[in-house]
């Protein structure tokens, strides 16, 4: 048995990958039967969208603006695909996914986070006022939060293809090790070149006000390493410098 793996490009960003298993087994009477199969899985080349995106939109004033920017880029780009926003499954109706892809009745959840450095900004002509979106412990934890709950998808829908988490951000910091001793979210730091995996919990010196509505571990039963990228640099400010993360959750 022989077993080939080819990956075909539609269009920018989507590709189809097929796996084939070639069999040359019967020969009777000098007579070859031949048998192939193919398995085809679509999927988003999500890294080239969001090289895009940050050409179009190298910033956003707000999460939500974010989120219909990138839903936009995606439908304009594949007029095949739904989109639907804050999308809520039968199976828990508190879970809202920023946006789901559905391909051929799969599905593709993405979820997103947006933060920013309190500041103003103006890009051909449109003027952005940001907000300070401090508290980089909860901003790790919903991160990872985020992963945690694509993976529930994936596990209780049997229509789920792959699904991603973007988190993009003008706070540097969340890319370096936090520096306290005594690190209240220690176990939730997204910094540069860290995997994320396993059961992950607050230290014990926590405050309630930290934790409020966020007591639960996150736990995840993938490894995600995080590796941070350069979204935009739209000035030499401190706060003008802009990073994303994206984590793929498989199937």
């Amino acid at each position: 048995m022989v077993v080939t793996s080819r990956a075909f490009h539609l269009c920018d960003g989507l590709f189809i990958y097929t796996h084939t298993s070639e069999y040359n087994i019967i020969s009777i009477n000098r007579c070859i039967m031949f048998v192939e199969a193919c398995v085809m899985v679509l999927t988003l080349d999500i890294h080239e969208i969001i090289r895009q995106l940050s050409i179009w939109r190298p910033i956003f004033h707000s999460e939500a603006d974010f989120q219909f920017s990138l839903a936009w880029l995606i439908k304009k780009k594949y007029p095949e695909c739904e989109i639907r926003l804050e999308f809520v499954p039968e199976f828990n109706p508190s879970l809202h996914l920023d946006i789901l892809v559905i391909l051929d009745g799969k599905w593709i959840p993405i979820e997103l986070k947006y933060t920013t450095k309190k500041c103003i900004k103006t890009i051909n002509g449109e003027v952005y006022v940001l907000k300070e979106q401090g508290a980089k412990d909860q901003g790790c934890y919903n991160y990872l939060k985020d992963i945690m709950r694509i993976e529930e998808f994936r596990d209780k829908s049997n229509k789920f293809i792959e699904g991603y988490t973007i988190k993009i951000t003008s706070e540097i910091s969340y890319l370096k090790p936090p520096t306290k001793v005594n690190c209240t979210y220690a176990e939730f730091s997204i910094e540069d070149g860290s995997i994320k995996t396993g059961c992950m919990n607050w230290a014990a010196n926590t405050g309630k006000g930290t934790m409020r509505g966020m007591e639960a571990p996150i736990v995840l039963t993938g490894m995600y390493p995080i590796n941070w990228k350069e979204y935009s640099k739209v000035d030499d400010t401190n706060s003008g410098t802009f990073m994303y993360l994206v984590n793929t959750i498989s199937n």
